[in-house]
């Protein structure tokens, strides 16, 4: 029975807790200025004057012994600072001027900037930074490479955070470091998340102490345990809130800086002034020629530096075409000596030709001799 009763009254009290939550979110959208002062009050004064209503509804004080007075409450705005008793009367300018004092504002400066001296500038950025407190949050340098290609230069990206105070002068100051080509400033009003944050805190507070309160005068192993998951989670719940208003606390207190810093050859121009005709042609042939002698140095830079690798590829390359010209004489000698014939095989010929033509000649004297023997038979007839 008494867990039952103990059930209800706890749904009771969570129900009120859940509907003042409600209150101040509605409160805090619809007229910060002049409603978010009050919402404070509610989850932390009235809230408890609810637990305290409700405790004794079952017969017997639940906060006899609790050292709590709710008309001697403070009042509390909505930045978490006492502004006096909840009975004193405030009025809109009032309120009005706590919202602009306590205002939650998360501060981002992004700037880019060139300079001709890298390593002096980034020296004199981390000066600045310390003598007011700052520090670096995160930090890439690119030192540049002439392995690759001479023209890349060295760069950095870098985020700051510094004091929220030290802002402004931290900015124009670290102006005067380099050539600023860009700088944007953005900001982000978080106080009503802030607030809502801080007064949903206050109300698990309050929560917490009824639950302390119940379990002290929790008397079976049920309520106990019922009690104490719930404290459980209610602490929990209220080290969330904490770590969210740190967070916030730490954007608010430390504004961000990022600087991208380029190292050039030549700043670009922050003022363009008009030219005529002839200056503009008068520099852009200086320019050119200064252009022209400058690759032309650099074209004879990187041959000397690279000779070896030249040399090495030359090498390489010749190599091969070496041996493939060996490998066609080679290969042209031996055609040629087959098709040549030999001495004997031309000895062969020229005795067989000498041959012929002695068979030739005595066939030849054969064919005579008949023809002189009839001739000289019929002169002697």
């Amino acid at each position: 029975m008494k867990k039952n009763e103990l059930i209800s009254k706890l749904s009771l009290i969570g129900a009120m807790i859940l509907v003042a939550s409600t209150l101040v979110a509605c409160d805090s959208g619809t007229n910060y200025a002049t409603t978010t002062a009050t919402a404070d009050d509610y989850s932390y004064a009235q809230g408890k004057n609810a637990f305290y209503e409700t405790a004794t509804t079952g017969g017997y004080d639940l906060y006899d012994d609790v050292d709590y007075y709710p008309e001697e409450a403070e009042y509390y705005d909505e930045g978490g600072y006492s502004v006096g008793n909840m009975s004193t009367p405030i009025t809109e300018t009032q309120a009005n001027a706590s919202v602009a004092k306590n205002r939650k504002l998360i501060k981002t400066v992004d700037m880019t900037i060139e300079t001709v001296s890298f390593d002096e500038t980034i020296a004199n950025l981390r000066n600045k930074i310390n003598a007011i407190g700052g520090y670096i949050e995160s930090e890439y340098s690119y030192n540049g490479s002439l392995y690759n290609n001479s023209s890349q230069s060295k760069y950095a990206t870098i985020t700051v955070r510094v004091p929220d105070t030290e802002l402004d002068g931290f900015v124009n100051d670290v102006s005067g470091i380099g050539n600023v080509t860009q700088k944007t400033t953005s900001t982000r009003d978080v106080t009503l998340n802030y607030v809502d944050t801080e007064s949903k805190k206050e109300m698990y507070k309050a929560e917490q102490e009824s639950l302390l309160a119940l379990l002290e005068k929790a008397e079976t192993i049920e309520d106990i345990t019922y009690l104490t998951q719930r404290l459980t989670e209610v602490r929990y719940n209220i080290e969330s809130m904490e770590s969210s208003l740190r967070v916030y606390d730490d954007l608010v207190d430390y504004a961000t800086v990022n600087f991208t810093i380029n190292e050039v050859k030549v700043l670009t121009p922050t003022v363009i002034v008009e030219k005529t005709p002839g200056e503009e042609l008068k520099e852009g042939f200086a320019t050119s020629i200064k252009d022209v002698l400058v690759d032309t140095r650099d074209f004879f830079i990187r041959l000397i530096i690279n000779l070896p690798y030249i040399i090495r590829g030359l090498i390489c390359l010749a190599i091969p075409v070496v041996i493939i010209f060996i490998i066609v004489l080679i290969i042209v000698k031996v055609c040629t000596k087959k098709s040549k014939p030999s001495k004997k095989t031309m000895d062969n010929v020229k005795a067989a030709n000498e041959k012929l033509t002695t068979v030739a000649a005595k066939v030849e004297a054969e064919k005579k001799a008949p023809a002189q023997t009839e001739v000289k038979k019929e002169e002697n007839k």
